[in-house]
C-alpha cells in the first residue's frame, strides 16, 4: 500500500467491538464463502482518529440502498445515536474485493465526506484463528485522478507515475472495548477448557488457505502475462503506424520540393491530413487501471501466502526442536 501521504490528516480507525461483531454476523448470517455483503458505518471523525461507534448491513434483497440509508441514519438520529456517515464495511474471499467496482464505490463516499474509510473483513482468514479486519483508503492522486475522470492509457500512466501501490492507503485498525467487556471475556477465557480437537493448531499439514492462495497467484501471474502481450502488441501497432506516417511525410516534403521548384502548388503536410490520407485506424490502448488492480491483487496473494507459509515453517521448527 502507498505510503506517500494520507487523505487528510486521518492516521488511524477505532472500531467499537460491538460493531466488529455485528460485521461478523452479518457475514455469518448473509454472506456465503464466496459472496460478498456490506454495509454502512457510522460514528465521528476526532483530531486524527475515525471512531465507528456503530453499524448497519444492507440486506441483499434491498435495492434502493440510498434509500435505506436515509431512512436508517433519521431513525439512529431520533433515538440519539451516532448518525455521521464515515464510510462502510464490505467482506472478502481470498482479495476478490480488489476491482473496479470496489474502487469506485469508495470513489463516492470520499467525494462526499473526505475521511470516509472502508472495512474489509476477511471471514475465511478468521476461521483460521487471525481476526482480519482492515480499513482502507484512496490515495489523493487517484483521488484525483477518478474525480477528474482521468484517462488512463498506458501513456498518461507512464506519465503520471501512478503504480499499483498508489491505489489504497491502509489504516491501522484498533479496536475498543469497554471494562465490563474486558472483564466478561477474561472470565471466559478463565473458564474455558480444551477440547480434544484443540491441537489441530499443531498440525505440520499445509493450510488450504495458503493452497487458495497460491492457486489465485498463479492465476493472476497468468492474466498479467497475458496483460503485457496486450501491451507490448499496442506499442508494436503504434510504432508501425508511427513508422509508416514518418515515411509518408517524408515522401511528401520531397514531392513538395519538386513542386516547389516547378512552381506548383505544394501539397499539405499536417499530421491531421496525413493520418486521413493514409486512413489509418489507431490501435486501441489496452486499459492500465485493470493492470493496476490486477498487481495490488497479486502482490495481496504474495502477502498472504508469505504470512501463511511463515506460520508452516515455525511449525516445522517447533517440530524439529521436539524430535531432537
Amino acid at each position: 500500500m502507498s505510503e506517500k501521504g494520507k487523505v487528510g490528516n486521518i492516521v488511524r480507525v477505532q472500531v467499537d467491538g460491538l460493531v466488529a461483531l455485528k460485521i461478523i454476523k452479518h457475514c455469518q448470517e448473509e454472506g456465503s464463502s464466496t459472496e460478498m455483503i456490506n454495509g454502512f458505518l457510522v460514528g465521528l471523525v476526532v483530531k486524527d482518529t475515525v471512531e465507528i461507534t456503530d453499524c448497519f448491513p444492507v440486506p441483499a434483497a434491498e435495492e434502493d440502498t440510498e434509500s435505506y440509508q436515509m431512512d436508517m441514519l433519521r431513525n439512529l438520529r431520533k433515538v440519539n445515536v451516532d448518525y455521521h456517515t464515515v464510510g462502510w464495511y464490505q467482506s472478502t474471499y481470498l482479495h476478490n474485493h480488489i476491482n473496479k467496482e470496489f474502487l469506485e464505490n469508495h470513489r463516492k463516499y470520499q467525494e462526499v465526506n473526505e475521511e470516509s474509510i472502508v472495512l474489509v473483513y476477511d471471514p475465511l482468514r478468521t476461521t483460521q484463528g487471525i481476526f482480519s479486519l482492515r480499513a482502507f483508503r484512496l490515495t489523493p492522486l487517484i483521488l484525483d485522478m477518478l474525480l477528474t475522470n482521468f484517462n488512463f492509457t498506458p501513456e498518461s500512466v507512464q506519465g503520471s507515475e501512478l503504480y499499483h501501490m498508489d491505489l489504497f492507503d491502509e489504516l491501522p485498525v484498533f479496536v475498543r472495548d469497554s471494562r465490563l467487556q474486558n472483564v466478561l471475556l477474561s472470565e471466559l477465557e478463565q473458564k474455558m477448557t480444551l477440547s480434544p480437537n484443540s491441537s489441530d493448531f499443531l498440525s505440520l499439514a499445509t493450510n488450504n488457505v495458503l493452497v487458495c492462495n497460491l492457486q489465485l497467484l498463479m492465476g493472476g501471474v497468468d492474466l498479467l502475462y497475458q496483460d503485457t502481450n496486450r501491451l507490448v502488441s499496442y506499442e508494436k501497432n503504434m510504432a508501425k503506424q508511427m513508422q509508416i506516417k514518418q515515411q509518408f511525410v517524408q515522401k511528401r516534403h520531397e514531392e513538395n520540393l519538386r513542386r516547389k521548384t516547378r512552381g506548383e502548388p505544394l501539397l499539405p503536410e499536417s499530421e491531421d491530413i496525413v493520418e486521413k490520407e493514409l486512413n489509418l485506424k489507431p490501435p486501441i490502448a489496452p486499459p492500465r487501471l485493470d493492470s493496476l488492480l490486477l498487481k495490488q491483487q497479486v502482490e495481496s496473494h504474495c502477502d498472504q501466502a508469505q504470512k501463511f507459509a511463515s506460520q508452516g515453517i515455525s511449525k516445522l521448527y517447533l517440530a524439529e526442536a521436539f524430535q531432537r
